[in-house]
């Protein structure tokens, strides 16, 4: 049986083609990882990162995963990625679950957008190639 990545140690750098957003806490990304699933994507195509171990593995500065990481994190400081991993480190350090969701087309995004919202998602983020959009919250 197949279940999403959960604090897998490995370099987090810039999620492409894949759907961004916080969770409240690990019951509810473990809810939406169900309900992914029932809209098509693969658990194990999910990653998921919680708590201060998520944190660390986030790894902001780079600083634990070597040169190219640190140089990597030191470019998207000063870009809009910089400002993604700041809301997800903050985010970890409060209490709540970070996912990332891959996604084809505009149909999927929507749906997983939509997925996310109902289990209290927030600062929803598309990544795609030279590009990253942050998803409007709901009024």
């Amino acid at each position: 049986m197949s279940r999403p990545h959960r604090n897998e140690e490995r370099f987090y750098v810039y999620p492409v083609n894949r759907v961004t957003g916080t969770l409240p806490d690990e019951a509810h990304a473990k809810a939406s990882a169900q309900d992914l699933e029932n809209a098509g994507v693969p658990p194990d195509a999910l990653y998921v990162l919680t708590g201060p171990e998520g944190e660390r593995l986030l790894d902001r500065r780079g600083s634990d995963h070597g040169r190219i990481a640190r140089l990597t994190r030191f470019l998207q400081r000063g870009a809009y990625e910089g400002q993604v991993l700041e809301t997800h480190g903050r985010a970890l350090r409060q209490g709540r679950s970070v996912v990332y969701v891959p996604v084809r087309g505009a149909a999927q995004r929507r749906r997983i957008v939509e997925i996310l919202r109902t289990h209290g998602g927030r600062d929803i983020a598309h990544f795609r190639r030279w590009a990253v959009e942050q998803v409007p919250a709901l009024p």
